[in-house]
Formats: structure tokens, C-alpha cells, sequence
């Protein structure tokens, strides 16, 4: 059953909430086992007090809204997306400013002391932090933050891994993230496969997700935690993709409705959407499988069949010339576009449309047909 809310403020906080995995310390001198659990839960905390009461950081309250699926016109709500991003953005900008405060100010004990030289607090900040248990003073120089106890030595470690997995990302996957982002997610580990296990919470059929992520964890797939998205204004999305190359990576990850050169799949949090979820699947050198597809098994023939573009002789392909043929490939007895191949067709699909057992066999099927071109990540 799609989850329902009040308003559409709580639809917004709860993507704060549902992306927060379980809590998983780590061994560091900087702070305890319990002192990083402190701060996970005065992360969450925060998210809670913003879903009972979206009027502590200000939210306009509007009436609870959703499209029912990707396909529906955007003009049909066209405030909705809008009003979303915009409670986002709030949430974030609250985040943010709890975050600079931990990481560039001075410890000690439960307070913090900030340099007005490094980051400079607005009276308005100050007054929806204190809404959360963060009292301030000032000072001509500086500001004081009193943070709840036994939360601060907790919240500084965050805050540093944090911002190096940033850097992390940049260099590796050649993509940006925030600095706060897995500050905001309370995650102390960002080798555990936190992002699986949030989508995990998420989906409502546990059972073939499971199967979904065992068959891209056993069979040489990369997993990349929150690739960059543009779904959203001014924030970083939650998103899981499994990327297999066949070719020297170009930069960072395309997103799915672009054919790259890698297989794989891709699942991303909307919270515009009834399901919360969408899935996308990678596929590399598209036209060259369609060429293939019909020595693809089924059940994946049949799905990829199905999801793909029948020739309707607009004549597209052979740039108007009419008095020549269109150029279509037939495979299981239909005639398959190849000019308006992949199109978002392979991208938006929801929790049940993709049975694991389709994916398997359609990546065992590129797997197979682009075998040497295998690139194998260090």
C-alpha cells in the first residue's frame, strides 16, 4: 500500500528519514562507539521533530500530493515539485549549517566554539537550531554552541568522514557530492553497503530485492553509493547503481537513458512519486544489442521486447525519404526501432515491473556478447 501523509511537508521529511540506514560504528580514537551512536540518533532525532512538526524550521503546510507514476505530465501538478525541492532545500540548509559548525568549529566538551572568521551563523539559523536542542550565544569574535550531551565528539567525526568521502567521490567517480551528505545520513561507515540497505527498507517485496542486489554483489559488478543527480534542487538524492564496464570509463556515471558503456542498474529515490522508487537499467552499445537480442533467453526477451520502440514508419531513420525502407530490426517477430532506441523506456520502472530473474539474464546476455571488451577496475 503507498504511504500516506498529512501533508506534503512530511512527504518531503520522510526522504530524510527513510535514507537513514541502521547504525554502524566504526573504531576511531576520536570518539566511542556510544558517542557516535549519541550523534546518529540526534541526526535522526532531528527528522522526527521536523515530521511531527514541519513548522519548527518554518515549512509551509500544503495538502499531501504525489504523481501516480513517472509518465504523468508534470504540468498536470505543476507546484508540486517546486514545494517539494523547497522543503529539501530548508532541511538541507539546516543540516549544512550544523555541519560547518561541527567541522570548522573548537570542541569542548558538549560546546562548540565558532570563528565568525570561517562561518558566520544567521540570527534565523540560530533560532530554528535552537528549535533542535542547539543553544548559541554571541560573542564579539566568536559564537557558542551548546549541543546536547554526549553528542559533539560524535557529530566532529561524522562531520570529518564525512567530508573526506566527499573528496573521495570526486576522485574516483569523477562526480560531485556535498560535503554533508553522508553527515546528514549518520554514516560513520561509507564501505558498508549503506545505500542497499536503505532502498532495502524501502522496497516493499524484501525477497526479490535481496535476490536483485545477491546477483549484482556475485557477479563482478561495482556498487557506487549516490551517484549525482539532478532530480531535486540544491541536494543530493539517495541512489544505488551496480556499473560493469565494457571500455575505459568515461567519467563519471551516465544516467541509464543514455547508452554508455556499462551495464548494470540504477535505482533512485523520487519523492514525487507514489512508489518512491524508480529503476533503471544499463545498458551499454545499445544498438548493437538489439542487433543480438534475439539470441536473448527468456524471460529477459520477452521484457526487452517489450519495453522497446515498434517501428511506426515515421521514416525518422531515413531522414524523410520516403521511397526508402525504414530501418527497423526485427527480433520475436516485431519490427524494433533503430533510431529511437532506449529513449527513458528502460529507466522509470517500479518495485514489481522488474523481476530479478529478467535482470540476470539480460546482463549474463551483455556479459556474454561484449566479453572482450571487459574493463576490469583497480
Amino acid at each position: 500500500m503507498p504511504k500516506t501523509f498529512e501533508n506534503l511537508a512530511q512527504r518531503g521529511v520522510h526522504y530524510f528519514l527513510a535514507a537513514m540506514p541502521r547504525f554502524d560504528a566504526v573504531k576511531s580514537k576520536r570518539a566511542t562507539a556510544k558517542e557516535q551512536e549519541n550523534a546518529y540518533n540526534f541526526i535522526k532525532e532531528i527528522y522526527e521533530k521536523l515530521y511531527e512538526n514541519p513548522e519548527l524550521l518554518g515549512l509551509k503546510i500544503h495538502p499531501d500530493d504525489c504523481f501516480p507514476d513517472y509518465w504523468t505530465p508534470k504540468k498536470e501538478k505543476p507546484d508540486l515539485k517546486t514545494r517539494i525541492n523547497s522543503y529539501v532545500k530548508s532541511i538541507n540548509n539546516l543540516i549544512e549549517a550544523v555541519y560547518n559548525i561541527i567541522y570548522s568549529g573548537n570542541a569542548d566538551g558538549d560546546k562548540i566554539t565558532l570563528s565568525k572568521e570561517f562561518y558566520d551563523v544567521k540570527s534565523a539559523m540560530l533560532k530554528k537550531l535552537a528549535n533542535f536542542g542547539i543553544a548559541s550565544e554571541k560573542a564579539p569574535e566568536h559564537l557558542h554552541f551548546n549541543f546536547p550531551e554526549g553528542t559533539v565528539k560524535g557529530l566532529k567525526l561524522l562531520a570529518l568522514i564525512s567530508a573526506e568521502n566527499s573528496h573521495k567521490i570526486r576522485e574516483i567517480h569523477k562526480h560531485q557530492t556535498r560535503a554533508f551528505t553522508l553527515f546528514s545520513h549518520g554514516v560513520f561507515n561509507p564501505e558498508a553497503p549503506y545505500t542497499a540497505e536503505i532502498f532495502r527498507g524501502i522496497f516493499e517485496n524484501k525477497e526479490a530485492y535481496g535476490k536483485l542486489i545477491d546477483y549484482f554483489d556475485s557477479n563482478g559488478f561495482i556498487r557506487v553509493d549516490n551517484r549525482e543527480s539532478k532530480m531535486s534542487v540544491n541536494c543530493d538524492i539517495i541512489s544505488l547503481d551496480y556499473v560493469k564496464f565494457y571500455g575505459k570509463p568515461e567519467g563519471r556515471i551516465k544516467e541509464t537513458w543514455s547508452s554508455g558503456n556499462c551495464s548494470g542498474v540504477q535505482i533512485t529515490y523520487d519523492m514525487t512519486l507514489e512508489s518512491f522508487t524508480t529503476i533503471g537499467v544499463h545498458i551499454p552499445f545499445y544498438r548493437e544489442v538489439l542487433s543480438n537480442a534475439d539470441k536473448m533467453k527468456d524471460p529477459a526477451l520477452r521484457s526487452f521486447v517489450s519495453r522497446h520502440n515498434e517501428c511506426h514508419v515515421c521514416n525518422w531513420c531515413v531522414r524523410g525519404k520516403v521511397k526508402n525502407p525504414p530501418k527497423f530490426i526485427t527480433v520475436d517477430e516485431k519490427n524494433l526501432c533503430t533510431l529511437f532506441t532506449f529513449g527513458y523506456r528502460f529507466k522509470h520502472f517500479y518495485e514489481g515491473t522488474w523481476l530479478p530473474d529478467e535482470v540476470g539474464l539480460l546482463m549474463d546476455f551483455i556479459d556474454e556478447l561484449f566479453a572482450d571488451r571487459r574493463y576490469i577496475v583497480l
